[in-house]
């Protein structure tokens, strides 16, 4: 008597979120979260802020999201739209969470194709492309052990640079060559360190 009562609850909460709910949060949710962390957002949106699910469900939702072929954002978002108003609630999760940022990829389409003959705007990206070469080198070289070791590394990081950047060799037979090469030397490292 006990377990149907609480699935009358249960089922009564679900059914006082309406779809217009769930799709305006998930919609939210795609648009502050574009780029990644799709699943620490979505905790904090649903599980901490509106009570929507509690941990228990979310985990669940985890684990079965990341043994699901895809992403793992969207098959967690399938799981909790689910739990929330079966599979009605799952499409418009779905469609809210994805429909934000590929409004936001089109207009950056669109505005591109605007721009894309202008040479300022050609420069303004080759710089932005070099600012993140920069930034790349710049933490390899923070990451580097200090030492005699160092020099191969960078020689290995200089070659991959000088080939795939300025070559413009295609970056899969240059990590074939160089892989085993910077694989050799972290043996070297190890067995001079002993």
């Amino acid at each position: 008597m006990a377990e149907g009562g609480r699935r009358d609850r249960e089922g009564a909460g679900k059914a006082q979120i309406s779809l217009a709910a769930i799709a305006i949060a998930f919609f939210w949710l795609g648009v502050t979260s574009f780029g990644g962390g799709t699943a620490a957002w979505l905790y904090r949106a649903m599980v901490q802020r509106r009570h929507w699910i509690d941990d228990q469900a979310y985990l669940s939702g985890v684990a079965l999201s990341r043994v699901m072929p895809g992403s793992g954002g969207v098959n967690l978002t399938v799981q909790v739209g689910q739990q929330l108003r079966g599979g009605a609630g799952a499409v418009v999760a779905v469609v809210g969470l994805l429909s934000g940022p590929l409004v936001i990829v089109i207009a950056l389409a669109a505005a591109f194709a605007r721009i894309a003959g202008s040479a300022l705007a050609h420069a303004v990206l080759d710089g932005v492309a070099a600012a993140a070469i920069g930034l790349t080198f710049a933490t390899g070289l923070v990451l580097v052990p200090r030492g005699a070791s160092q020099f191969g590394q960078i020689a290995i990081v200089a070659v991959t640079a000088l080939t795939v950047g300025g070559l413009r060799w295609p970056l899969l037979p240059v990590v074939s060559c160089l892989a085993p090469l910077s694989i050799g030397l972290a043996l070297l490292q190890q067995r001079w360190r002993r």
